[in-house]
């Protein structure tokens, strides 16, 4: 497979949170669950806004300790990872976005290499009874932190 240069989420089949810096992301057709934190839930954040990879290895250059050629080796693994785990979809380069500028004259953070951390242990149950369609269309399908407009009604 070519390098892949633009991935969105996979939103037919993908509810996702980042909650308190770890990216939480269910692939409800397959009931396995995965997570990601710091660095790699920084990834998700931009592969969510529909960043290019490109956009996104420079905004993990801005904000993180690390090596351009680190970052990209590392940004190209986490994306084809999500992107065998049918997690992601490659998308048009003409309709992606640019990545948030950070970091600007902050220190930066430490840097460690992203994993995805894959559960397949609860397969059979989410298989068997999958999140509320309310997770999936409402408050999981933002990693923005805001809440859903159904959510804040019934609050």
């Amino acid at each position: 497979m070519d390098e892949l240069q633009c991935v969105r989420p996979n939103s037919q089949d993908v509810a996702a949170k980042v909650i308190d810096d770890e990216a939480i992301l269910i692939n409800v057709a397959t009931g396995a669950y995965y997570s990601m934190d710091n660095v790699g839930a920084f990834i998700w954040k931009q592969i969510d806004a529909q960043c290019p990879l490109e956009a996104i290895v420079a905004a993990v250059v801005a904000r993180y300790d690390v090596t351009p050629e680190q970052a990209d080796t590392d940004v190209q693994r986490v994306a084809r990872e999500l992107f065998e785990e049918n997690l992601v979809v490659a998308c048009d380069l003409a309709d992606a976005k640019q990545a948030e500028p950070c970091g600007d004259g902050d220190a930066k953070s430490d840097y460690v290499s992203p994993t995805l951390g894959i559960y397949r242990d609860m397969a059979t149950l989410l298989a068997l009874d999958p999140p509320s369609p309310v997770l999936i269309d409402g408050a999981w399908s933002s990693s923005d932190g805001e809440v859903a407009a159904d959510e804040q009604s019934s609050a």
